[in-house]
């Protein structure tokens, strides 16, 4: 279930790149206000992975357990202050869209690879 969970951090940071330098980008799409629905579904797909992982492998995968934190913290910061996680959203696409495309890919590809280190750990 691991290496699931670090193949499909990988598949979506490559994803966002590829959908970035082909000129439609999946993430500003996902990350409009709109389509609050599709972000919030992804996550709670990656938030159930991490959960599952980290209630059923003992001893406890602290990396995986980091991740899932982080998950359900941007979880309940877009249910709770949606204008608030928008306004931020759109002050950084404003700044650098390029800079924010290229953090989420190498962010989803460190989790990928943080993922996989947890599985050679435990």
């Amino acid at each position: 279930m691991i290496t699931f969970l670090s193949i499909l951090y990988l598949l979506s940071g490559l994803l966002y790149f590829y959908t970035n330098k082909s000129g439609y980008s999946l993430l500003r799409f996902m990350l409009k206000q709109k389509n609050i629905n599709i972000f919030l579904s992804v996550e709670i797909i990656f938030l159930i992975l991490c959960s599952y992982i980290v209630f059923t492998v003992q001893p406890l995968n602290w990396i995986i357990a980091v991740l899932m934190f982080l998950h359900a913290i941007g979880i309940v910061w877009v249910i709770s202050s949606p204008n608030n996680f928008y306004l931020m959203i759109q002050e950084s696409i404003e700044l650098d869209s390029g800079l924010m495309e290229n953090t989420v890919v190498l962010t989803f590809i460190g989790y990928a690879a943080l993922t996989m280190f947890s599985r050679m750990i435990y």
